[in-house]
């Protein structure tokens, strides 16, 4: 009785659209905040002994 829409898809993501996205992003003033590693993520694999002598990155005030 109702005939299907045919649904529109998204452009696929590739590398150069991304590249594309960030270099308008940034012609139009935006910036990208870049975090560093997280403390949790430096102790992945140690085991306990070695994970409580990780110095902490936090700055000092």
């Amino acid at each position: 009785m109702f005939a299907q829409r045919e649904r529109k898809r998204p452009p696929a993501m590739t590398s150069e659209r991304i590249a594309d996205d960030l270099d308008a992003f940034r012609k139009a003033g935006g910036r990208i905040e870049v975090l560093g590693t997280t403390r949790s993520l430096k102790k992945i694999g140690l085991d306990e002994e070695q994970a409580a002598v990780v110095p902490s990155t936090k700055p000092t005030p």
